[in-house]
């Protein structure tokens, strides 16, 4: 492992953040105003226009455009509300799971997680994301799934950023990362690697045999000692 990413290896997530900024871009050319929480959220009840929503809904991130706590549990709800009963386009649903992430409210969980299995990798990924920001270290087991079977490379690598975010103490994750740091996929192996540094606060190295040995001691022990004739 070089810890580095090849240029060949990320078309998906490439792709998936295209739609995100052609997503932004039609949304820069519609008429918007608003600078505090109350107008973002009156644009996203009322607003017919889904570029103004997705503005909207990417401006409640923001802390500092609220004036309570309470305001700001309003429109934890009504994005909750919004992912899983709205009919928003695919990529608005994607920036409501990245604005819930940012937000950190517990409140998301729930929604996050039913997102995680959402039918479209570019929901899928943002959920991995915001789950991690948000969710509880038992929702390490979730992530860890996601890493191991989705058939997107960026909703692997999101799941494997959420495991990063999480910091769940469980050696059965730390195990599923350490294994993919062997993974034949670079970006993988980069993303496994980054997310063990997050957890431990540590960096041994782009090596699994260091970090196998320090989260995986019993393991290691258990290895049959090589013998010489």
């Amino acid at each position: 492992m070089d810890g580095t990413l090849p240029t060949h290896c990320a078309w998906n997530r490439l792709a998936m953040a295209a739609t995100l900024l052609v997503a932004a871009g039609l949304a820069g050319c519609s008429g918007f105003n608003g600078t505090t929480a109350a107008s973002f959220l009156r644009k996203v009840r009322e607003d017919p226009d889904p570029n103004t929503r997705y503005i909207a809904y990417n401006k409640l991130a923001s802390p500092l455009c609220y004036d309570t706590e309470e305001q700001k549990k309003e429109a934890v709800a009504t994005l909750v509300n919004k992912l899983e009963h709205g009919k928003e386009p695919v990529a608005t649903r994607a920036v409501i799971c990245r604005t819930l992430g940012e937000l950190h409210d517990p409140g998301a969980r729930e929604a996050l997680i039913k997102a995680v299995s959402d039918n479209e990798g570019l929901v899928r990924s943002q959920a991995c994301r915001a789950l991690g920001q948000v969710g509880q270290p038992e929702d390490a087991t979730i992530l860890s799934r996601v890493m191991t079977v989705d058939t997107l490379e960026d909703c692997r690598i999101a799941a494997i950023e959420g495991l990063g975010e999480l910091k769940a103490k469980d050696p059965r994750i730390a195990e599923v990362l350490v294994t993919g740091m062997e993974h034949a996929d670079p970006a993988i192996r980069l993303a496994s690697l980054n997310a063990l540094r997050k957890i431990t606060g540590k960096d041994l190295g782009v090596d699994p045999g260091p970090w196998q040995k320090e989260l995986l001691p019993q393991k290691t022990a258990a290895k049959p000692a090589s013998t010489t004739r």
